[in-house]
C-alpha cells in the first residue's frame, strides 16, 4: 500500500480548514502548534529541518530537531519573561526585552523560511502551479498564514480518507501509515 497524493493542484484550498474534521491533528497542530506541525511535515517529506530535500541523515530526524527548536525558544523566551516578572517595572534591564525581540525576531525568520522552502518542495514534487503572488506565492503564504500552509500541507500529503492523523508521532500520521515515496 502506498499514500495516493494528488499532482497537478492542491487537494483542496488554503483555507479549506475543516475538510478533515474540526478536531483532526493537521486542523489542531497546523493552528495550535503551527512550528510542530511544520517539523511533523518535514519528517513526511524526508525534508531536513531546514526544509530541503535530501536523504541525509538529518532529514531521518527532522521532526526532533523542530521540537527541539520549539522547546528551548519557549524556554528562553518563558525565562525571560520570568527574569522580567521578578522586576519592577522602571528596573528591567534593557537586555531584556531586547534578547525577547531578536529570539522572537530571529525565531520567525527561521520559521517562515523554513515552512516556505517545505511548501516549494510539495510544490516541485507534485508539479502544484503557482496561482498567486507569481514567484513568491510560498514566502507570502508562509508569511502571512503559515498555520493554514501547515494544514494544508498536511492534508494534501496525508490520503486521510484512508489513513488516521495522529497528533503525537513523527510524521502526523498513524503508526503503520505508509511512507511518501
Amino acid at each position: 500500500p502506498q499514500v495516493n497524493i494528488p499532482t497537478g493542484q492542491w487537494k483542496d484550498g488554503l483555507f479549506d480548514i475543516f475538510n478533515a474534521g474540526f478536531f483532526h491533528p493537521s486542523l489542531v497542530c497546523g493552528f495550535c502548534f503551527t512550528q510542530i506541525g511544520m517539523g511533523q511535515l518535514m519528517q513526511r517529506l524526508r525534508l531536513n529541518w531546514l526544509g530541503e530535500g535530501g536523504e541525509d541523515e538529518s532529514a531521518k530526524i527532522s521532526f526532533k530537531i523542530v521540537l527541539t527548536l520549539v522547546i528551548c525558544y519557549t524556554v528562553f523566551t518563558v525565562s525571560l519573561e520570568l527574569a522580567e516578572a521578578a522586576q519592577y517595572y522602571y528596573n528591567i534591564p534593557a537586555y531584556i526585552p531586547s534578547l525577547k525581540f531578536i529570539g522572537g525576531v530571529l525565531f520567525t525568520i527561521y520559521s517562515i523560511i523554513a515552512l516556505m522552502r517545505v511548501r516549494e518542495s510539495v510544490r516541485a514534487k507534485y508539479s502544484i502551479p503557482e496561482t498567486r503572488f507569481a514567484g513568491c506565492e510560498d514566502a507570502v503564504y508562509s508569511a502571512a498564514c503559515s498555520c493554514c500552509v501547515v494544514a494544508q500541507i498536511a492534508r494534501h500529503t496525508g490520503e486521510y480518507e484512508t489513513y488516521k492523523g495522529s497528533y503525537f508521532s513523527d510524521t502526523g500520521m498513524a503508526p503503520g501509515t505508509p511512507q511518501i515515496v
